[in-house]
């Protein structure tokens, strides 16, 4: 339900509403026959999925500020919910939470000469049959066909008022008109985010990990040469290795979380004499994300073996890293600060009529390049040296192989470079009667031919940093239009 007035006065418009949303889901009673693999008819009841129940308000307001109908003046401030369809009925699904797949060994035993079960490549057992029989293992997963939920939302991630995600937006602008035809505008834009979700493993705490510290390796391309430290990285405890019963929940049960972001943008656009058109502007910002705080682990690493939940336990979902104490070289980067470079960008375009029907017009553009981040693979020898043991994913060999994925640049501090653009177009329009008309166009996209990457390579090795997506080459184009 939505409810809005709007009141003008002299100089002032304002507009202001207020926005009721209940959005509720549920799953139906369903019975699913048997059939060869499952010879038991599976009973799901209804139930309650999702009921969420927001407010949002809304405002803003427009001022004439010297009553010329010149310059203008906008505030806006509004709440507005997250995008849900049916992520998370799904995630809570009995059906799609069920065991509905499982994997067994196969061997094609090698019969005498003369049985037909001889290289026939057909499994010579009872598939229905869960245990060991002829040629087949026992099925991966004796829990077939049954319920093994090991993730759940907890009611405050499902049910009530400000449960789901949302955000708010504000936004100042001030537009004026430098002369007829001819305007400007300067705004500035923030907006922050609330109701984030973690996941939290019940089995596991901060306590159940140990914390190692790694040395980053030399590499001219690495911050001051490499060679620092990385430090607070954590490896959860042999004993709780792969143990995993985990809830969905409201950060702030744990910790504050924030996400905001400040921009900045000036725009001018001009419609000359004679059909010229110019416009073009400058849009910046800095984005905080900050999430500094423990939900199961301290200091999480990636393990290479999967069934490591060492990374799991933190689990942040939307977050920018579960890395909590982990410092690189002594900065923390649970504090993620994206800068006013990282996010930089200047557009500009023209549109110039020229005679007996010719066009030209340009695009160009120039943005911030992408992210420069460097995962290196830490051996288990590496890492035993400061945890003092090895890796739990080793889980007790004698000889082990193991790894753990370790950030070794601070996020959002490195970037490749800037990427610039310029596109031409020629166009010639032609009157074949009142009716019809067909333009003709010449287009060169990329007209310097710049290459600059939009997608590395972030695995620390041999390949990091390689581009795997380049700016497109310079490509010259010929259409038609035709309308009528």
């Amino acid at each position: 339900m939505y409810a809005q007035d709007q009141w003008v006065i002299r100089r002032l418009t304002l507009n202001y509403g207020l926005r009721m949303e209940h959005f509720a889901l549920t799953h139906d009673a369903t019975s699913l026959p048997p059939t060869e693999w499952l010879p038991t008819a599976r009973n799901f009841p209804a139930g309650q999925v999702v009921n969420w129940n927001d407010l949002s308000p809304r405002l803003s307001v427009a001022y004439d500020l010297f009553g010329d109908g010149r310059t203008a003046l906008k505030v806006a401030l509004g709440r507005y919910v997250s995008k849900s369809a049916i992520t998370v009925p799904q995630a809570n699904n009995p059906i799609t939470t069920s065991i509905n797949s499982v994997s067994r060994n196969w061997d094609d035993l090698f019969y005498p000469v003369g049985d037909p079960r001889r290289g026939n490549y057909v499994p010579d057992c009872d598939l229905s049959n869960r245990g060991l029989n002829g040629e087949c293992g026992a099925m991966a997963n004796q829990n077939f066909g049954g319920l093994n939920v090991t993730t759940r939302y907890a009611d405050d991630a499902l049910l009530g008022y400000g449960a789901r995600g949302y955000n708010w937006d504000f936004t100042t602008e001030i537009q004026h008109q430098l002369r007829p035809g001819v305007s400007m505008t300067a705004g500035y834009y923030r907006n922050w985010f609330g109701s984030f979700l973690v996941t939290d493993n019940t089995l596991v705490g901060p306590t159940d990990f140990d914390s190692f510290c790694i040395t980053a390796p030399n590499n001219a391309r690495l911050p001051g040469g490499g060679g620092y430290q990385v430090c607070g990285l954590a490896d959860v405890k042999p004993a709780k290795f792969g143990l995993v019963n985990s809830v969905i929940t409201q950060s702030d049960n744990f910790g504050k979380m924030t996400r905001v972001n400040d921009f900045f943008n000036v725009t001018i656009n001009a419609r000359l004499p004679r059909g010229v058109q110019v416009g073009g502007g400058v849009d910046t910002g800095r984005s905080v994300n900050d999430a500094c705080f423990n939900v199961d682990s301290p200091g999480a690493v990636a393990a290479s073996l999967p069934g490591n939940l060492a990374a799991g336990g933190a689990g942040l979902l939307s977050t920018p890293t579960p890395f909590t104490n982990t410092t690189i070289n002594g900065e923390k980067i649970c504090r993620v600060v994206t800068p006013f470079r990282g996010q930089t960008q200047l557009k500009a375009f023209m549109t110039y009529p020229l005679p007996y029907d010719f066009i030209v017009s340009a695009v160009f553009q120039n943005i911030s390049g992408p992210t420069i981040v460097a995962s290196y693979s830490a051996t288990n020898d590496e890492i035993a040296k400061s945890l003092g043991r090895n890796l739990a994913a080793c889980r007790g060999a004698a000889s082990c192989n193991s790894t753990a994925t370790v950030p070794l640049i601070t996020p959002q501090t490195m970037f490749d470079d800037r990427l610039s653009r310029l596109d031409l177009r020629v166009a010639k329009k032609i009157a074949i009667n009142q009716r019809v008309r067909l333009q003709g166009n010449f287009n060169i996209y990329n007209l310097f031919n710049g290459s600059a990457s939009s997608t590395l390579n972030t695995n620390y090795g041999p390949l990091w940093l390689q581009p795997s997506l380049l700016q497109d080459g310079r490509m010259v184009q010929f259409s038609a239009s035709l309308t009528f």
